[in-house]
């Protein structure tokens, strides 16, 4: 059955408290030592802490760099001068942000570029989601600061320890094997903290720019609850954001902040269960837009750079327009956490003026892609389970393939490979 993590943002989140949770799961922190070692981060130091919160026992992971624990680092911007954020989270620390604490001396700073190549060194499964978490990270503060994700520079303890906090989180749900991660509301609170150029309101504003389109709720403290790192990875791993899923619940670990409770429990939990339903849900966003005056021979082209952008499906339907003009209904659907970005695409590669955007929930029935021996050799196969059975759908690639090889008909060739599918055990 799929398995599902629930994040229940209980008192907010941070890369810590998350990597915390996870190790409360059973996740090995070995496991994480041996992808530090594989990033040839030196002096790097990991340590599983206890951080118990109104007399809740959690876990932490604990990071020291050379020495340094980072409870203030600091990120800079490209253009030679600080921005210090006070991003100081009241409920664990963050990464690559200073809190209106002053180091003094030039202090080494990692670019994305060299953050990147770093994780590449990786297991796919494991660098490539890092990659994209890092990646929308320095697009939000990027944001902020009015420059591009290349310009934003970590000074060198901030930038080791988001490593090692955004990598810890991949890697454990990845070796927890979940299929699905789905987060709860995520409470933000208010007020002001002190930096080097004044007073910044809270939420941060690079947290505002990561959680846009993405349920939030009040904090009754004036403290920060979610850090940029935490946004990061939940606006970019989770693929539902709401109430907690279905499921039969396996086991539930607890992750905590390093400061005292404010408001309430500075506490994260992870809930991880398998899926109770045969129909799987998730949220989609949905983006439509009418066109008169569109080339058809540009479809095409527009299908594949809206795909190649993280679109999961692109369709067009005709359209009698209110002129009585022919048009297309073409409709987009893609992850929530991208539909703004899909959006601006939508509008700059068709002639579209505008367009509407709407979050839809939709089911899914459990599916997988298997390879199957045939006379034709391995052939992939989508196949979903329906109640106590199993639905065969031959990849449409693999079809044409062997009926350009063979000049079988298609109906011929999808009839044995089904027959094939249906005849094999499992």
């Amino acid at each position: 059955m799929p398995r599902i993590l629930y994040i229940d943002a209980c008192g907010g989140l941070s890369g810590d408290m998350l990597a915390g949770a996870l190790l409360g799961l059973g996740w090995p922190l070995s496991e994480l030592e041996a992808l530090v070692a594989a990033l040839g981060l030196e002096g790097v130091d990991l340590a599983r802490v206890d951080a118990r919160h109104m007399g809740v026992a959690a876990s932490r992971l604990a990071v020291t760099v050379h020495g340094q624990v980072p409870d203030h680092p600091q990120h800079e911007h490209g253009h030679g001068h600080h921005h210090e954020h006070g991003h100081e989270h009241g409920h664990g620390h963050d990464h690559g942000h200073d809190h209106g604490h002053h180091h003094h001396g030039p202090q080494p700073r990692r670019g994305l570029g060299e953050i990147l190549a770093l994780l590449q060194r990786l297991p796919a499964k494991v660098g490539q989601p890092a990659g994209r978490v890092f990646e929308r990270l320095a697009s939000a503060e990027a944001q902020v600061h009015g420059g591009t994700p290349q310009e934003v520079h970590f000074h060198e303890v901030g930038a080791v320890d988001a490593m090692v906090d955004v990598v810890a989180f991949c890697a454990g749900i990845n070796w927890l094997g979940v299929d699905r991660v789905v987060c709860s509301p995520l409470p933000l609170g208010r007020g002001f903290v002190d930096c080097a150029h004044g007073r910044l309101p809270l939420p941060a504003p690079a947290v505002v720019n990561l959680l846009e389109g993405l349920p939030v709720k009040g904090w009754p403290a004036a403290v920060e609850t979610v850090t940029p790192t935490g946004a990061a990875l939940v606006s970019t791993l989770a693929q539902e954001f709401g109430e907690m899923p279905a499921m039969r619940l396996l086991q539930q670990g607890w992750g905590g902040g390093s400061r005292p409770s404010q408001g309430g429990p500075n506490l994260v939990r992870l809930m991880l269960g398998e899926s109770a339903e045969e129909q799987e849900r998730d949220t989609v966003a949905e983006l439509v837009c009418h066109l008169d005056d569109q080339s058809p021979e540009d479809l095409p082209m527009i299908y594949e750079r809206l795909l190649a952008e993280g679109a999961l499906d692109v369709a067009a339907a005709p359209l009698i327009m209110k002129k009585g003009r022919p048009g297309l209904l073409l409709t987009v659907l893609c992850p929530p956490a991208c539909a703004e970005d899909m959006a601006r695409l939508v509008l700059a590669q068709t002639t579209s003026l505008g367009l509407r955007l709407r979050l839809s929930e939709r089911r899914l029935l459990p599916r997988e892609q298997i390879s199957v021996d045939t006379p034709w050799g391995p052939v992939l196969v989508k196949r979903a389970r329906v109640g106590d059975a199993w639905r065969y759908h031959p990849e449409a690639d693999e079809v044409a393939r062997i009926c350009r090889e063979t000049g079988l008909a298609p109906g011929e060739v999808r009839a044995r490979l089904l027959a094939i599918c249906t005849a094999e055990p499992g």
